[in-house]
């Protein structure tokens, strides 16, 4: 692909060993997938501010411990993204919108179909989990 990665900022929010996810809607792009918040850094935007502003806006939910998780490169059939992703450790609040977020045992996400691009960002999640334990 020749144009430049859309870049996207993604927020993992971790509560214990369970991470915050939601039913992509239909119809749309992934729609029945299972997502984290995010979506598009905003010209002169930095990746966190992105991941903030972008965990903010969808469920409502605030502070937390944040720490880079990953950053990779995707190739869609119709598109290239950039993926900066961030976990969240523990953010205040009570996570709101439409479609309704869940808290999920992380070791139950293999078995979700989540975006093929998130793949990467399971595997830094796994070994962060992990090495806290």
């Amino acid at each position: 692909m020749d144009a430049p990665p859309l870049e996207i900022a993604l927020a993992v929010p971790l509560r214990g060993t369970d991470v915050l996810v939601r039913r992509r809607a239909e119809p749309g792009p992934l729609a029945g997938t299972w997502e984290f918040p995010g979506g598009k850094i905003e010209p002169g935007e930095e990746p966190l501010q992105g991941a903030i502003r972008e965990l903010r806006e969808e469920t409502a939910l605030t502070g937390g411990r944040w720490e880079p998780l990953c950053v990779h490169v995707h190739d869609y059939p119709d598109r290239r993204v950039r993926l900066h992703s961030f976990l969240v450790r523990d953010p205040q609040g009570e996570p709101g919108g439409d479609p309704p977020w869940r808290w999920i045992p992380w070791a139950h996400l293999p078995g979700w179909t989540l975006p093929a691009a998130n793949g990467p960002i399971l595997d830094a999640l796994s070994v962060r989990i992990r090495t806290a334990s």
